[in-house]
């Protein structure tokens, strides 16, 4: 004969039966969590991680456009420091006029270098703010409401960081190596012209003093002449006049 358990106590075998099923969801939901916490976290950290890099693109692109703004303007003082350092040397030449206009091609030919920078520089500028333009809400749109985060705010800190700071760092470094380059090649320049100038200024005042003394030789040399030329008539003429 069966034994019946007491009203309200299940017998043994119910009993183990219920603690094998709760045992048995314990270790399933133990399982799930691992995973739903990790796909809540994934979910949060690659658009971050997506948003980081087109961030890091576009200061890259940024960079570049100050860039060459910077060199095309440093090629334009450039060309004008090398035509105003070349020119006066021109009028020492026997064919002044083909030395000036040989100057006047290298200047435009750099200048010409130096639009061509600016243009791509424009134009970089110009496809950045096409894409801010972009990526904003038409008018009369109302922008969908951002999705509230998910993950818990400690997934924050793991979202990556380095690839944006070397994409910034390496064009950052890059154009400000070439602008420095451009910069001293421009001051080499203008001291090359004041160097030339002055020389040049030097050998004109020589010059003048070098005329001025042989104009002043050539003045006491005639005052001489004429002194010794009276000096003679006057003999001659009272020479003349003792003999009458």
């Amino acid at each position: 004969m069966s034994s019946i358990a007491p009203l309200g106590h299940p017998n043994p075998e119910t009993a183990r039966m219920i603690r094998i099923r709760s045992l048995s969801l314990v270790v399933a939901h133990r399982s799930i969590m691992p995973g739903l916490c990790a796909a809540l976290l994934a979910s949060t950290i690659l658009p971050a991680h997506a948003q980081t890099a087109d961030e890091a693109a576009r200061t890259a692109e940024r960079t570049r456009a100050e860039a060459l703004a910077a060199d095309g303007k440093a090629l334009r003082a450039e060309a004008e420091a090398t035509y105003q350092a070349t020119v006066p040397g021109c009028y020492e030449k026997f064919l002044v006029n083909r030395c000036i206009d040989q100057a006047k091609k290298q200047r435009l030919e750099t200048i010409r270098r130096a639009r061509e920078l600016e243009a791509e520089s424009r134009g970089i500028t110009l496809a950045e703010r096409q894409r801010a333009a972009a990526a904003k809400p038409a008018a009369g749109e109302r922008p969908s409401p951002p999705a509230p985060p998910a993950a818990p705010p400690a997934a924050s800190p793991l979202a990556p960081s380095g690839p944006s700071g070397d994409a910034t760092i390496a064009p950052s470094t890059e154009a400000e190596r070439i602008r420095a380059q451009r910069v001293e090649a421009s001051r080499e320049a203008e001291a090359a012209t004041a160097r030339q100038r002055a020389a040049q200024d030097a050998e004109r005042a020589s010059a003048r003093r070098d005329a001025e003394d042989a104009a002043a030789r050539r003045a006491r040399q005639a005052e001489e002449d004429r002194a010794r030329y009276e000096k003679r008539l006057r003999e001659y003429e009272q020479e003349q006049a003792g003999k009458k």
